[in-house]
């Protein structure tokens, strides 16, 4: 792989150690399926879906930045779209998908262990070269239901606060605690 040493490539790990602080408040589904942080300042609320793959979830958004842009966490119980009972099928799923529906560029995808569970991970980006384009990275885990899985999606916009956002977005995400016994 090549990368321009003017725009060069920013990857989970990249993500994942660069060092930001932020203050955080804890969140919680209503009935205390899962909790998460995010930044103290957000917003968020319970989503109700038209989609009955889509059982629960939370979107939580920044602030509109000096440009408008925001910055994202989602936060979904789905039952597997593709009929997938286990976690590397799911995530199979996904790749497929990937491959037949998306437009944007492939970062990187592959598993990690950046959630202290057994966790894969699709990273991507708008690559149109736009100012303020999303920037995504979605993980998939499994709930204690067959064929239940979460998925957990950091989406920021590709400004010169970047690098900085997507580390507090991925910081964030690594809170993520489901409540095995509901």
């Amino acid at each position: 792989m090549t990368a321009s040493c003017s725009n060069p490539q920013n990857t989970l790990n990249n993500y994942a150690n660069y060092p930001v602080k932020v203050a955080k408040q804890k969140i919680e589904y209503p009935n205390g399926d899962f909790s998460f942080s995010i930044p103290i300042n957000w917003v968020w609320k319970v989503e109700n879906y038209e989609n009955e793959n889509i059982l629960l979830g939370i979107d939580a958004g920044s602030n509109p930045d000096n440009d408008g842009f925001v910055d994202l966490l989602s936060v979904q119980k789905i039952k597997s779209f593709g009929n997938k009972t286990n976690l590397k099928s799911e995530f199979e799923y996904y790749l497929e998908l990937l491959e037949t529906n998306w437009d944007a560029e492939v970062v990187e995808t592959g598993k990690t262990d950046l959630l202290n569970q057994d966790a894969y991970f699709l990273h991507t980006k708008s690559d149109t070269g736009t100012y303020g384009e999303i920037e995504t990275i979605s993980f998939v885990v499994e709930s204690e239901t067959k064929g239940v899985f979460y998925n957990l999606t950091a989406s920021a916009s590709q400004t010169d606060e970047l690098k900085k956002n997507m580390a507090i977005l991925i910081q964030c995400l690594r809170t993520f605690k489901t409540n095995n016994s509901g």
